[in-house]
């Protein structure tokens, strides 16, 4: 019992509560919050996962049955060709990729973050790749780089070349096509994050470093880029493991054709489980060494972050 004074000076008492704060709220009120984001992640993130991990031991197929045969599909992962080729064409075009995408996005956002004319008319041009849906840019290309498509069609007509260039004919064109399709798209993204990053250097370097005579460009490599060395290493691994899952570009653009030229690991995943195959223990087992090369690269990447923030 406590006494409390009024403003008409009145004093009266109050009973002080006598249950403790931690028991005034329940355990069960933060699960009414995170509860409808939990149920979703366990429903379509790790109940599938678990799934996988079951099934790529196992000789289901999509359709359902099967029987466990215990290391059968990873034994026939190791000897089959056509995935061996579909890694290395993965891992050809994330070498591409990942270098033009950290490269292009640097070397635009500082462009854009310097003061120039016209700098606010690039850059809504330069962010409209964020806003249209993948498969869509994949069929606007498709049509660009066909044969009779657009880009052959200034090329024959500007007298550049005397014949079509078989963008998507070609196996080494082809596979480069859509790496440049990934290199469009990506660079949006990766600019913007980049462009924040400037955002946040600081100007009295720079100011520094143009008092003691060093150019635009000289401060830039040596001031500027110095600062967002951190950035620039989650960019590359974001950009890594994009390209390693990248799907929607060979898929639509070329269907992993010709031939076999542009089938990554995602493709060849889609193809041995769902079209035309319905081997779904094998396709799990696809999936778990896809996603052991996340984890590989991922770590490496983490390994430099720490490296290049130390």
């Amino acid at each position: 019992m406590t006494a409390v004074t009024t403003e008409s000076g009145v004093r009266v008492s109050a009973r002080r509560s006598s249950v403790p704060v931690s028991r005034r709220h329940r355990w069960y009120v933060p699960l009414l919050f995170v509860g409808p984001a939990l149920v979703v992640q366990i429903t379509f993130l790790f109940v599938p996962l678990a799934n996988t991990f079951v099934l790529a031991f196992t000789n289901a197929s999509t359709i359902g049955g099967g029987r466990f045969t215990g290391l059968a599909n990873f034994t026939e992962l190791w000897s089959d060709s056509a995935f061996r080729h579909a890694v290395g064409r993965t891992f050809l075009y994330m070498a591409v990729a990942v270098p033009a995408l950290t490269i292009g996005s640097t070397c635009l956002a500082v462009l854009v973050n310097t003061r120039l004319r016209g700098t606010g008319l690039v850059r809504p041009l330069l962010f409209s790749p964020m806003v249209l849906p993948l498969a869509v840019i994949a069929v606007v290309f498709q049509y660009m780089l066909n044969s009779d498509g657009l880009v052959n069609q200034v090329l024959t007509g500007l007298r550049v070349v005397s014949e079509p260039v078989p963008f998507l004919n070609d196996p080494d064109l082809a596979l480069l096509s859509l790496t440049l399709v990934t290199v469009w798209k990506g660079c949006a993204l990766y600019t913007l994050i980049t462009l924040a990053a400037l955002q946040n250097v600081s100007p009295e370097l720079d100011e520094a470093g143009q008092l003691d005579g060093a150019g635009w460009l000289r401060r830039t490599i040596s001031v500027t880029l110095p600062q967002i060395r951190g950035t620039t290493v989650l960019i590359a691994i974001l950009a890594a493991v994009a390209t390693l899952r990248v799907f929607t570009e060979p898929y639509v653009i070329t269907g992993g054709g010709p031939g076999d030229a542009t089938r990554t690991i995602v493709v060849y995943l889609f193809q041995k489980g769902i079209s035309p195959g319905t081997d779904a223990g094998y396709a799990s087992a696809i999936s778990l060494v896809l996603f052991s090369f996340v984890l590989v690269i991922s770590g490496v990447s983490w390994f430099v972050a720490r490296r290049a923030s130390s």
